[in-house]
């Protein structure tokens, strides 16, 4: 192995995050000592959390991101069923209505664990302080990024902190930035003279409302999941109902453009009722709640160009929501957080004994989102309000994807695809077989088909 040109030195990781949990594990391999900087009570368990907005809603662990947080932490899957959560085949567990259809259920083979955000978060900060490497600055806020010129290079050689007690500077040799869509780091940038970091957002207008509640036993045999999408761009709010631990449920509906409930408990079963089909409704109105209506509000998916930057810094990396998230209403927010760590992981010695540069690396960790914002980018310009140009090439992966959604209702290969590429586990040229476009076509070509 290389010898690591920072070899015994100092990362900092900003925000106790998945993204920074899985980070500094990543990191304490092969520095001295890691300080993650978290701005909330990184120790607290069960009090309020304004920096995970998201955490009162449906989470689910996808099985490739649940593959890589069981590598950097071995027994961690394990951890979470002790403490409740549940396993489900996403093909078997999941009674799943889409494109107006149910559909036929059979093993897939891929699974996701179910619980609530907290507990994640609690089970990786568990972990993260039991790394002798690894140290934790709770109530810190990172004030700026320390640049300087090192051989005529701009270099991130620490973090000014502020805490109760007032301003210090923390060098480091490496700082990654996984403090979340209201990262500062490309305003840092910008004051450095290092450029302006563009973004693109698709704005949705997007809400969630969720509910927690005690499951409802009698169910326990027929689906461990009732998931019901919407229909876009006629329907514009879905519906699920997911099991966390405790012997709960926890029920969200979102939409896009203002198709979502607010706080009221009896909007939020209104909007129940007025999904495509009534099924969650009628399990739900005679559950009962365990927990007031949680709502939240976000513009969309968004996602920073740092590779576009004239000049990136040495000692410096950008993962997780800082970096881009997605429409959560599609589930793969936290496993993106873990393929970035991943990319990092397995790039980060010829980063640091200088053979890959900080911008190569900072460049893979942008394509990391790739396909997972190409897929939510083109599912969010079904709808007319949208912005967003659209072509020929949006236009037919419409017209194919909701025919792909209507033949695995009933077709166990296209089902097991579907799964696979929404999982990022399967290549999504491999929806384009021709076993799949052949039958796609065919139906089509049917009455009452696709157009």
């Amino acid at each position: 192995m290389t010898t690591p040109r920072f070899s015994g030195g100092h990362a900092v990781v900003i925000g106790g995050s998945v993204a920074g949990c899985l980070a500094a594990a990543v990191l304490a391999k092969r520095f001295e000592q890691v300080t993650v900087v978290e701005k909330g009570d990184f120790h607290d368990e069960t009090g309020p959390r304004q920096s995970v907005p998201q955490e009162h809603h449906v989470h689910l662990l996808l099985q490739r991101g649940k593959e890589i947080m069981e590598d950097i932490f071995p027994g961690f899957l394990r951890e979470l069923e002790l403490a409740g959560a549940q396993i489900a085949d996403l093909g078997h567990d999941v009674k799943w209505y889409q494109a107006g259809l149910w559909k036929n259920r059979y093993r897939s083979g891929i699974h996701a664990h179910y619980c609530s955000r907290r507990l994640i978060d609690n089970q990786l900060r568990r972990r993260i302080a039991l790394l002798p490497r690894v140290t934790v600055l709770a109530r810190t806020h990172v004030e700026k990024l320390c640049i300087s010129r090192r051989d005529g290079v701009p270099t991130v050689s620490g973090v000014m902190l502020r805490q109760d007690d007032g301003e210090r500077r923390l060098a480091a040799d490496l700082v990654v930035d996984a403090s979340g869509r209201g990262t500062r780091t490309p305003g840092w940038l910008e004051a450095a003279g290092l450029g302006s970091v563009e973004k693109s957002v698709v704005k949705t207008d997007l809400g969630y409302a969720s509910r927690i509640y005690r499951r409802r036993p009698e169910f326990a045999s027929r689906w461990q999941v009732l998931l019901v999408l919407a229909t876009p761009p006629r329907q514009r709010a879905m519906g699920v109902i997911s099991p966390i631990e405790g012997d709960r449920w926890m029920v969200t509906t979102g939409g896009w453009f203002g198709h979502y409930p607010d706080r009221d408990p009896e909007a939020f079963l209104h909007a129940l009722a007025k999904l495509p089909v009534p099924d969650i409704h009628q399990v739900i109105r005679e559950a009962e709640p365990l927990s007031e209506v949680a709502v939240l509000r976000m513009p969309g998916s968004q996602r920073r160009h740092y590779d576009r930057l004239p000049v990136w810094p040495d000692g410096l990396l950008v993962a997780g929501d800082a970096l881009g998230s997605m429409n959560p209403l599609y589930s793969q927010g936290m496993t993106l957080c873990a393929l970035e760590v991943e990319c990092i992981d397995r790039h980060l010695e010829r980063t640091l004994d200088g053979s890959l540069p900080f911008r190569d690396l900072q460049e893979k960790l942008c394509r990391v989102l790739d396909p997972a914002w190409q897929m939510a980018v083109t599912e969010d310009l079904r709808f007319p309000e949208t912005e967003g140009k659209r072509n020929w090439h949006t236009r037919f992966h419409h017209w194919y994807g909701a025919g792909l959604a209507r033949l695995s209702a009933r077709h166990r290969g296209a089902l097991e695809l579907q799964i696979g590429v929404s999982n990022l586990i399967t290549d999504p040229a491999r929806l384009y077989a021709p076993a799949i476009v052949s039958r796609i076509l065919l139906d089509s070509a049917l009455p009452g088909g696709n157009p």
